[in-house]
């Protein structure tokens, strides 16, 4: 089950909390907001990073008369069986490496450029793992870059995993982006930025290549 691997979507992750507490005799409507985040945590029921930026652009792209995300990507392997696979099961062939790689993004290499719609590609915590970020909102003053804004899900902020928000406060629209202010910070540490700074010659904001998500606004 897609759900039980990060992959799920809303409505299949609120059934599967459901099952879950039916099987272990819990009745969610006694426990609070926090409790339920726990058992879900305990049961490991959430969404991981590709698995929200897939559903979230699915979504958009449903609303304006598109394709699923995976109509528009581009693979590496292209056997029948990986064809197969993604035929069946589409969300768990789009990882966060393969979103952001050259083969379907293109890199945004001034700050000035970017736009909502655009992805930050870095590091996740395990060895040799990819994270994704989607660019929700972006902030200009007399025609300065000011902030960006971001939504991902991660791990790492303890209580506060998940889905979450975070914002890049713009220093020198001139400068890269892992030297702007990120905010995003828990106990002292920021995974969002640290996952960028890994290996930083290999992250950094990227533009899919064949959706145009500004245009659509439009």
């Amino acid at each position: 089950m897609r759900v039980l691997s990060g992959k799920g979507d809303p409505g299949e992750i609120a059934r599967e909390v459901k099952v879950q507490s039916q099987l272990k005799g819990i009745d969610l409507y006694k426990l609070s907001e926090t409790q339920i985040r726990d058992f879900m945590t305990t049961n490991h029921i959430g969404i991981e990073c590709s698995g929200f930026i897939v559903h979230v652009l699915n979504y958009w792209l449903r609303m304006n008369g598109k394709r699923p995300l995976i109509k528009y990507m581009r693979f590496k392997n292209n056997n029948f069986i990986s064809k197969f696979k993604r035929l069946l099961r589409p969300v768990e062939q789009l990882g966060a490496n393969t979103i952001t790689s050259d083969l379907n993004c293109t890199k945004i290499e001034k700050l000035e450029d970017v736009r909502p719609g655009d992805l930050i590609r870095s590091k996740g915590h395990r060895k040799n793992s990819h994270h994704i970020v989607l660019i929700s909102e972006v902030t200009f003053e007399d025609d300065i870059l000011k902030e960006i804004e971001y939504v991902h899900s991660i791990s790492g902020y303890e209580e506060e995993n998940g889905v979450r928000f975070g914002k890049i406060l713009i220093n020198n629209p001139e400068d890269e982006i892992q030297n702007q202010t990120w905010t995003e910070i828990k106990n002292g540490r920021n995974w969002t930025y640290e996952g960028l700074i890994n290996q930083i010659e290999d992250n950094g904001i990227r533009r899919l290549k064949r959706i145009n998500l500004r245009e659509l606004e439009k």
